[in-house]
């Protein structure tokens, strides 16, 4: 998040003072929660180090910090008086006042600091330390109990100050020189501000015209008058929160007038979307697992069945044995004899322990070993290869899938299927209110219901549509069920070829120019007993030549 200057002088705007402190809370890892009148104020110290105001928090009291046992016994019916942004910095000193037991007045200042990518909060008092969420014994500064306070150096220039003298000397690139110059500025404001000013920010500062200076230094007045309005922006790509600014930044961006309400999407977007793709990363890594697994199997079987494809040669042997049985001993070590194809002698090497009748019959019992061999793993190189399709349609609804729901229900597939081990078997019980939704698109007065992955497959098809409902599937490749609802209509062909082409657009070949899509009433659709999930079997259908579609969630469109 870029948490820099600008956005902490919105956010210190937003808190209303004098306030009663009403409590002191230990908040999820890293954060303190403080309870005031008509709001509470997360102070984070960890992943994203920063405040922001609230009324929805989630406390964990059980064993509260010796530092929020601290807070607690100091600011005990404390009033909130004042909250400052120190310097033009990512320090923000909250200044609280509390009546002893004997009525006099005491005056504490609680520091939020945020320095690089830490942060930290201390309760002070006349100038002392009296506790930290984090000790910091460094060469710049001691944060201890007992120790000076002395906040965060800072000396850098104001950015409504600045003159073309913090170039002077600089020979570094750009955005860095204005990061280390310019007070409050991150990396990302630096960034912007290069981009606005339609200078690229690697340029070395020194090679900058008189004309480039100017437009870099308006650009920072402008950008710091600009950050002062009301409100923060929310970057947003693909429809994943990306960052919140104090000001508009290129590309799409949401307006909020209040900014911590912005920073709470954010923050919530960001965990959700870290937790989907830590799914699917998940997922993906054991569906690759299976699909090298079952890759590697079916290289083993195919070579057994090229093995038993010996198998005529032993059978040769032995029909030759018995054709000259009456020319050999009883017993050999080997013997010569003309093979009746090849019109060549060959060579056959028998056990010298029996006799040749006997070897031959070896031979033939070695020829149907082999042959039995080979059927067996005929039928199970088509298992394994009905298996490695379905595992890669798996692969391919956990890429496509777009919520947390969906990659829960191809995990319940998977541990159903048997390919992870059962962990609770209530579980899918518990997730019953759970079920990830299908696509459903209102086209031409029709709706259409595209499943996105199996389990939406079965319950679409088996369970959501009736009779007279119309059932589409990409031919003889993986894909989603589609299913036109009639409601007793007739579907114009225009809605059957986009139900067409939504069966084509969510299959394996999506990205080919055209795919074939079979159709049936779903009479015509059943399901075999103890079929996989998705899998079903289906009878008088016709097939339409379609070009592939997908719905675009971002514009609600194709």
């Amino acid at each position: 998040m870029s948490y820099d200057a600008f956005l902490v002088s919105k956010i210190v705007r937003e808190i209303k003072t004098p306030v009663y402190l009403t409590g002191i809370h230990a908040g999820p890892k890293g954060t303190v929660v403080l309870s005031l009148k008509d709001q509470d104020l997360v102070l984070d110290m960890n992943v994203w180090p920063h405040i922001h105001v609230t009324n929805d928090f989630t406390v964990s009291d059980e064993n509260p910090s010796a530092f929020i046992s601290l807070m607690r016994a100091r600011l005990k019916g404390a009033v909130l008086v004042k909250v400052e942004q120190v310097n033009f910095d990512r320090v923000v000193r909250f200044t609280l006042e509390v009546k002893n037991l004997i009525g006099e007045k005491e005056t504490f200042e609680l520091y939020h600091e945020v320095t690089g990518a830490f942060g930290n909060l201390v309760l002070v008092k006349n100038g002392i330390c009296l506790g930290a969420f984090k000790n910091v014994i460094s060469s710049k500064r001691r944060i201890l109990n007992g120790s000076e306070y002395i906040p965060p150096e800072e000396n850098r220039v104001d950015p409504l100050s600045i003159e073309e003298e913090i170039f002077a000397n600089s020979h570094e690139k750009l955005y860095l020189a204005l990061v280390k110059n310019v007070r409050g500025l991150s990396k990302k404001d630096a960034l912007e501000i290069t981009r606005r000013a339609e200078i690229s920010f690697d340029t070395i500062v020194e090679t900058l015209t008189a004309e480039e200076r100017k437009s870099i230094l308006n650009t920072v007045h402008d950008l710091a008058k600009e950050a002062k309005k009301p409100g923060a922006y929310m970057l947003v790509e693909n429809g994943i929160p990306k960052d919140v600014y104090a000001f508009r930044p290129f590309g799409e961006s949401r307006y909020f007038d209040n900014v911590s309400k912005s920073i709470e999407l954010f923050l919530s977007g960001k965990k959700r979307h870290t937790v989907i793709e830590s799914k699917r990363s998940n997922l993906t890594r054991l569906i690759k697992h299976l699909i090298n697994k079952t890759e590697y199997t079916i290289g083993k079987v195919t070579k057994e069945i090229h093995k038993a494809e010996d198998a005529n040669e032993f059978k040769k042997y032995g029909q030759l044995l018995i054709a000259n049985l009456y020319s050999f001993p009883k017993r050999a070590n080997h013997v010569e004899v003309m093979d009746w194809e090849s019109e060549e002698k060959i060579s056959i090497k028998l056990d010298p322990k029996i006799d040749v009748s006997k070897n031959a019959q070896h031979f033939f019992k070695i020829y149907s070993n082999l042959k039995r061999q080979a059927a067996g793993a005929k039928k199970r190189q088509r298992i394994l290869k009905k298996r490695l399709l379905y595992l890669q349609e798996l692969l391919d609804e956990v890429k496509d899938a777009e919520d947390l729901n969906e990659l829960t229900d191809i995990q319940i597939e998977l541990t159903e299927g048997g390919f992870i081990p059962k962990k609770n078997k209530n579980k899918r019980k518990r997730r019953k209110n759970r079920e990830s939704s299908p696509l459903i698109i209102e086209y031409k007065g029709f709706k259409i219901i595209v499943g996105k992955n199996n389990i939406q497959n079965d319950r679409i098809t088996m369970k959501t549509a009736s009779k007279e409902d119309i059932w589409f599937h990409a031919r003889e490749i993986p894909g989603s069920h589609v299913v036109i609802v009639t409601s007793g209509r007739k579907p114009p062909q225009e809605v059957v070829e986009m139900a067409a082409s939504l069966a084509a657009g969510h299959s394996r070949y999506k990205e080919s120019e055209w795919v074939d899509v079979d159709y049936t009433p779903i009479k015509n659709v059943s399901k075999p007993k103890g079929a996989r999930p998705g899998f079903v079997l289906y009878r008088n259908f016709k097939t339409l030549r379609v070009k592939p579609k997908r719905w675009n969630f971002q514009s609600s469109s194709f």
